[in-house]
């Protein structure tokens, strides 16, 4: 399978995601009252740039996606998003591919130029191989682990009320907006809040996942920024900033 092709398989799976208005969701959520994974964009765009030698993530980090992901699949988490991750999913997925691509082929040509090294100092030894990364399509496999949770997450469709909230916030520089002015930030955030804040029992879990922290996060990198923490504390909301820190908590809890 090339990766053209499963850029395109991906945009097709994205394009006809299931959707439902805020109404539903939250009805699903409360008839089900099911542990709810809340993504923003770039953490399901990181599941593709988990390799990346600047990610610095461990090799374990993938077994830890892929059981969430199986939980995801066999309903055992309700998975959720807001429809506008879809667009900016399909903006920067291509480009991570390829780039994972081209790590690929950057990593092999500087393994063959230490191999080249060592092959002509053993002359009597038997000759090191080559080799190419690249060949492994490791970019095709994690679109695929990525396909499964997309395929299996309800994107919540637009909403004055996001809509709103995520203007108040990016006017007034409240968190996420506070560094950058972001105002999909605001919106994905407002959609989470709202979606958690208007359901009827908040016993169960509830998380939201981003790694971008800069935003999300306070100082330890782990923890929402006072302002986000807040509404979250009131509405028992939890925050992963990475997949390992996500892994941990819903092991301990018997989610996954």
């Amino acid at each position: 399978m090339s990766t053209a092709f499963l850029y395109l398989s991906t945009m097709l799976i994205i394009n006809n995601a299931q959707k439902k208005n805020k109404s539903e969701v939250i009805n699903l959520i409360d008839i089900h009252k099911k542990p709810v994974l809340f993504w923003d964009t770039c953490s399901l765009l990181d599941i593709v740039r988990l390799p990346l030698p600047d990610r610095n993530n461990k090799v374990d980090t993938l077994s830890k996606v892929i059981e969430i992901k199986d939980k995801i699949v066999s309903n055992d988490i309700i998975s959720l998003s807001s429809e506008l991750c879809i667009t900016e999913f399909n903006n920067h997925i291509e480009n991570w591919s390829k780039r994972l691509e081209s790590e690929s082929k950057k990593l092999s040509k500087s393994h063959n130029k230490f191999i080249g090294f060592i092959n002509k100092v053993n002359l009597t030894s038997q000759t090191i191989s080559d080799i190419d990364l690249s060949i492994y399509k490791i970019e095709e496999l994690l679109c695929q682990i990525t396909h499964a949770i997309i395929s299996n997450t309800i994107f919540v469709e637009e909403d004055d009320t996001f809509k709103e909230f995520a203007h108040f916030r990016t006017m007034n520089k409240i968190p996420p907006a506070q560094k950058k002015g972001e105002y999909k930030d605001c919106y994905i955030w407002a959609t989470c809040l709202e979606i958690r804040n208007t359901n009827t029992d908040k016993s169960y879990p509830y998380y939201f996942i981003s790694s971008n922290v800069s935003d999300y996060a306070n100082e330890n990198k782990k923890e929402f920024v006072t302002e986000i923490s807040n509404e979250a504390t009131i509405n028992n909301i939890e925050y992963f900033s990475n997949f390992k820190i996500a892994f941990g908590i819903l092991k301990s809890k018997n989610i996954v």
